[in-house]
């Protein structure tokens, strides 16, 4: 028969609002509540000599509930994995890693100059290599600003064979500890990567450095995450209306992401509109849909708020025209059909267009049709030259609205005299009139008229304003959206 006298009613009263206070885990309220029941249920004739000793095992009690709660809260890698798990965007290549038992615990823990460095957790698979990486001063204390990555702090990965085959960065995402990852754009052919720290400054630009010896080095068997790999290969063939063949090639499924291959071809005719080694400069644009038209992923869209779970992309040439593409994804559906949408690509090819002004007549805006796009020239000023020195040059100010990409396109400047000058670019744009259901849909605006803030044409080495300027677009980063081709994968 259990006795309960009133010291056990004291102890337990004393200890409820202790515990009211923090949330424990259910494993340590079990373990609390088992300590109860061995200290509390006693026989009635020992209750005279065990009350001092029943106050002294509350305080320990209360002592292991804290020091539990602070390991439980305590932001760990684990803890993160968990939580990307409730995330609109969770990270489902690290949940499935942690589902199959990858996650590493290599337990480093290295101390130096009152600075301890500590990493618990570790995840790596052909896809990428990632990594918690926490520094806690004398005091016990995480510090999230104190390392940073380059010439003096690396943490390398190098394979079976000791080849370099990985620099890891700090991705940021969360102030719990240095979330270092690698992504690789070909998958990791290695049996066991090692992943090497030197680690020998910590400081930043607020704070004087401190020298140190942080560097670690510890060695992750891949044999289970590549036995995870499945290639499935794929089909299917377009050519778009203006000459590009795209050749489905395969997906590759790895732990923590999956890989999409395709080739492009380009005919005749549009080799002959991108002579020399114009022609590499691409860009592809589609999506992948479930059969309910819903959104998985999308890639280089001009679609307002579209998902995004890429990692990384590769491409290259394979032969004259003829260019292969790998993207890598967070994950595509395995075990459901979805639909794969080409919405565009854009080509660097040779233009021509060109305009010309009088700056001394521009005595309010003026427009130019380019090919598809406008340009506003607002008006033109002398500005220290972006090279440096005490040179000046002439910026061209403007706001465009460009249905072309400008990433690769390229323009050349001449004064009244015919003399040809380069042109650089100056200021931000983005994408306006986008649509949240259309993946073509809107322009790319140069310059900002909400901040007055328009963007430049640099004219380097012209150090005057002309009597007329006249600006060439010799290359056109040409967009095509005219394509109508869709493949359903998984079926």
């Amino acid at each position: 028969m259990s006795y309960h006298d009133p010291v056990d009613h004291e102890i337990k009263q004393f200890l409820k609002p202790k515990s009211q206070d923090v949330v424990l885990p259910d494993s340590v309220t079990l373990a609390m509540e088992n300590a109860f029941s061995s200290l509390f249920e006693q026989k009635s004739r020992k209750k005279s000599r065990l009350n001092k000793w029943r106050w002294t095992a509350a305080a320990i009690t209360i002592c292991f509930a804290l020091t539990a709660v602070m390991i439980y809260t305590v932001p760990t890698f684990a803890e993160m994995i968990r939580s990307l798990f409730s995330k609109d965007n969770p990270d489902i290549g690290l949940l499935r890693a942690k589902e199959l038992g990858l996650v590493h615990n290599p337990h480093i823990k290295v101390n130096d100059k009152g600075y301890t460095l500590v990493i618990e957790e570790a995840v790596a698979d052909p896809t990428r290599v990632t990594l918690a990486l926490q520094l806690f001063d004398n005091k016990g204390e995480h510090d999230r600003d104190k390392l940073s990555l380059g010439e003096s702090n690396t943490i390398t990965i190098k394979d079976a064979e000791g080849k370099t085959v990985g620099s890891m960065y700090d991705m940021g995402y969360t102030n719990d500890f240095y979330y270092m990852v690698e992504f690789f754009s070909e998958p990791l052919q290695t049996d066991k990567i090692t992943i090497e720290g030197n680690i020998n400054t910590l400081g930043n630009r607020n704070v004087p450095a401190i020298e140190g010896n942080w560097n670690f080095s510890f060695d992750l068997d891949m044999k289970e995450a590549n036995s995870k790999t499945q290639v499935e290969e794929l089909s299917g063939t377009y050519t778009t209306p203006h000459g590009l063949t795209v050749n489905l090639k395969r997906i590759t499924r790895m732990v923590q992401g999956v890989r999409f291959e395709l080739e492009t071809e380009l005919d005749d005719a549009a080799m002959a509109r991108s002579p020399g080694d114009l022609w590499e400069n691409q860009t592809l644009s589609f999506h992948f849909e479930n059969l309910k038209n819903e959104e998985i992923h999308s890639v280089n869209p001009r679609k307002s708020g579209y998902m995004d779970s890429l990692m990384t992309f590769d491409y290259s040439v394979i032969e004259e025209g003829k260019m292969r593409w790998s993207y890598t994804f967070k994950y595509l559906p395995e075990n459901e059909p979805y639909r794969f949408v080409l919405d565009g690509y854009s080509i660097a090819e040779v233009d021509g267009s060109k305009f010309s002004f009088r700056p001394a007549e521009l005595s309010e805006p003026k427009s130019f049709k380019v090919l598809k796009d406008r340009v506003e020239v607002i008006g033109t000023s002398l500005e220290k030259s972006q090279s440096g020195g005490e040179t000046n040059e002439l910026a061209v100010l403007f706001y465009g609205e460009m249905d072309n990409e400008v990433r690769n396109d390229a323009w050349k400047a001449y004064d009244s005299a015919g003399k040809q000058y380069n042109v650089s670019k100056r200021g931000s744009s983005g994408l306006e009139n986008s649509l949240p259901d259309h993946w073509r849909e809107g322009f790319i605006s140069m310059g900002d008229r909400k901040m007055n803030s328009p963007f430049e044409y640099r004219i380097e080495g012209l150090d005057h304003i002309p009597e007329e300027l006249s600006l060439m677009r010799e290359v056109v980063d040409k967009r095509y959206k005219d394509l109508n081709w869709s493949v359903i994968m998984n079926e």
